[in-house]
């Protein structure tokens, strides 16, 4: 029976530079090879191999359409390191399953962990391959960090200004602005006191006493 190995390539070297130009590169209606040589300029041998394991990382579906994880991926570097994480736990959920740090595995423990979860042997050629693909991906996530930003309604709800005119509906909170000013009078050259008392109550009319 043909051992049944997790997700790998042999050439995880090129893993950091796939992911790169992903993120530099618009979404395709398919990931082909002709997308992978001419629009990511990745044109190596060794890169024909990856289309296969973004499939099984979740990243393509099965008909090479990038699906919302790899859409995910193109967004901020935190964005893209949370996504990354994500398919990485999913995409080895055995290992994970038997090692629930197995990011921090060094590469002697991960590879002897793996062969233990696959049966491999000894002089199995495979494991060490699918162990530095494993650790070329952790590279690229985030264990510790936040969880994939989402749009926080609640969040941009609160940064609505409250109505404050006499439109405003029932139930609304109105906040009251306080607004402070100097007023500057240039008196005329008088002695009738009419005068200054017509002025001093004009004022307290019209401008002290205003709601």
């Amino acid at each position: 029976m043909a051992t049944k190995y997790p997700p790998y390539v042999n050439g995880y070297g090129n893993l950091s530079a796939l992911f790169l130009e992903i993120r530099k590169a618009s979404v395709p209606p398919k990931f082909t090879q002709d997308f992978l040589h001419t629009k990511l300029g990745l044109k190596s041998s060794t890169f024909r191999a990856m289309v296969p394991l973004l499939k099984k990382l979740g990243f393509l579906d099965q008909g090479n359409v990038p699906t919302e994880a790899y859409k995910k991926y193109r967004g901020s570097i935190n964005n893209a390191k949370a996504v990354m994480m994500q398919q990485i736990k999913q995409s080895y959920s055995d290992l994970y399953a038997s090692a629930e740090y197995a990011h921090k595995l060094k590469k002697e423990e991960l590879v002897e962990k793996l062969r233990t979860l696959t049966g491999a042997g000894l002089d199995d050629k495979v494991i060490p391959a699918v162990a530095g693909t494993f650790m070329e991906l952790c590279k690229l996530a985030d264990f510790e960090g936040k969880p994939i930003e989402e749009k926080d309604e609640k969040a941009e709800k609160g940064k609505e200004i409250p109505a404050t005119g006499e439109g405003a509906e029932k139930g609304t909170h109105k906040t009251k602005l306080g607004i402070s000013y100097t007023i500057n009078l240039n008196l005329p050259a008088t002695t009738e006191i009419e005068v200054f008392n017509a002025i001093f109550k004009s004022l307290k009319e019209h401008i002290i006493n205003e709601d």
